[in-house]
């Protein structure tokens, strides 16, 4: 495996990861075959050197700086590493998009942060990816922080042949109406709109269509069971929830959603917060409380 350091700032670092070779072993009761990460690098950056490590994991087309505030505020006390999945940033394209796949990516960069305990912290399909990541590998994983994740449901192969017709059908318009329907409070700024749907563009298509696809495939056959068997501490932070139009709109307190309730009812080491007043980009628009939130799990799990 080859590394290669830069300087990105006092204490960061910059890490290129060639991809390993071979599946990873299966884990659980679950019966899986991991794909390979990538067909060349992935990029991660550590910041600090306190253990545990807390491992940020975006979500679809997006990238590690999506992470930006959370480094900088528990960098102070935690090492804290943020990659871009394989075809996402600065990582290479893999043969194959999966939840899989993504996995065993994060699990790559889990084995190179150092030792001590690891803190999996994935926003939106980054739940699925930390989730999987678990199941593939779950040594010194101490917790999983959940943001602004969901669950599809109904049956597998209807759902997956809708999400196999929307992707088809055109994966610009798909991922524009993602973003831009569902992502962002009413009246944010349109400039940070524009700027993080041009760069969910700007991952290879075919990718976004295996993604898309595989995310609901995930959640329709893997995802409840998936819950089932985490042992570990979990903390939900959820700021969002889609409403009867299908639509996100903020959660306010008190209120939960059924991927909320799916992990109350699955997880016994679990507990949940609602974010108030923020988009789908939780870790951005309440960037402080979100920071806090990790921080304070990240102190008593370790």
């Amino acid at each position: 495996m080859a590394i290669t350091n830069r300087r990105a700032g006092l204490s960061r670092r910059t890490f290129i990861l060639a991809a390993a070779a071979g599946a990873v072993a299966a884990r659980g009761t679950l019966s899986r075959a991991h794909a390979q990460p990538a067909a060349g690098a992935i990029n991660f950056r550590v910041t600090g050197t306190q253990s545990p490590s807390l491992i940020f994991v975006h979500g679809f087309g997006c990238a590690l700086e999506d992470w930006d505030a959370q480094v900088k505020a528990l960098s102070p006390k935690f090492r804290c590493a943020a990659l871009d999945l394989p075809g996402h940033g600065a990582s290479a394209k893999p043969a194959h998009g999966s939840i899989a796949s993504m996995a065993a990516a994060v699990n790559q960069v889990k084995e190179g942060v150092g030792r001590g305990g690891k803190i999996l912290i994935g926003h939106s399909m980054g739940c699925r990816v930390i989730t999987e990541a678990y199941l593939q590998s779950r040594a010194d994983v101490a917790g999983l922080v959940f943001v602004d994740g969901s669950m599809v449901g109904g049956d597998p192969e209807a759902g997956v042949n809708r999400a196999k017709e929307r992707a088809r059908a055109g994966i610009d318009l798909l991922t524009q109406s993602m973003f831009n329907d569902n992502m962002f409070l009413e009246g944010s700024d349109p400039a940070v709109r524009e700027r993080l749907l041009a760069r969910a563009k700007k991952v290879a298509p075919l990718l976004r269509e295996e993604l898309f696809v595989d995310m609901v495939r995930w959640d329709l056959t893997q995802g409840r069971e998936a819950l089932k068997q985490i042992t570990i501490p979990v903390l939900v932070l959820q700021s969002t929830y889609f409403n009867s139009e299908l639509k996100r709109v903020p959660l306010q307190p008190g209120m939960t959603t059924p991927w909320m309730d799916a992990i109350a009812a699955s997880v016994p080491k679990s507990r949940a917060k609602v974010v108030p007043n923020a988009g789908h980009f939780t870790m951005i628009d309440a960037a402080r409380m979100v920071s806090e939130e990790i921080g304070k799990f990240a102190a008593a799990v370790a």
